[in-house]
């Protein structure tokens, strides 16, 4: 149960109860619980009950749909896309935060010549324009607005250090999945050849 100004993870019913200790034992109880279990939806969980405020943290698991994305030949002026579906799985009451980040731009097999991330950021994405590497959050649950919508997306760079791009509130039974689309655009100038980075995805819990 949440409102702006509050939450509460867990609550109880009781008609008596508390913390009793002595120099052999500890013990925390509650007697008299009219109410003691676990309701869901598609849109809440809620743990009633003494037992149940004794849980384990939450957990959280992500799984991307495929481990690599081929963006194909490009040619300068035309822009390829592609894209990666990660679902995620939490049973936190608050929902979680997806991260991204990336080890480098897109690199030559020379070691040498970059591809250039797109200026746009993550706190400011920005409507497709020149050339570069970016990505943008293309459908998901609750989206922030600033991603755009199609066929308007709005676009940043990968950062090198973790960086929330995206945060989902709330409950959900299910996996629940987001769709992130990469575009590439080069210069003319542009050294031909194999190009390769290392783009990582996190989930974390909310409380």
């Amino acid at each position: 149960m949440s409102s702006d100004n509050y939450k509460i993870n867990a609550d109880v019913i009781g008609a008596g109860g508390g913390l009793g200790i002595s120099d052999s034992y500890k013990l925390f109880d509650t007697a008299g619980e009219p109410i003691v279990s676990i309701g869901s939806s598609d849109n809440y969980k809620a743990k009633l009950g003494f037992e149940y405020m004794l849980d384990e943290p939450p957990t959280i698991s992500i799984l991307a749909d495929s481990n690599t994305v081929d963006l194909g030949n490009v040619t300068p002026g035309t822009p390829v896309q592609g894209q990666s579906t990660l679902s995620v799985t939490t049973n936190s009451y608050g929902g979680y935060d997806l991260l991204a980040s990336e080890n480098h731009a897109l690199l030559h097999t020379d070691a040498v010549t970059t591809i250039p991330d797109y200026s746009g950021t993550i706190a400011s994405p920005i409507a497709w324009s020149g050339t570069g590497f970016g990505f943008t959050i293309t459908s998901g649950t609750n989206v922030e607005s600033k991603w755009g919508s199609s066929p308007n997306f709005a676009y940043a760079g990968f950062p090198l250090a973790d960086t929330v791009i995206h945060e989902k509130t709330g409950y959900k039974t299910a996996a629940d999945d987001t769709v992130i689309g990469y575009n590439l655009n080069v210069a003319s100038t542009q050294k031909s050849g194999d190009y390769t980075n290392t783009v990582t995805y996190t989930a974390t819990t909310r409380l």
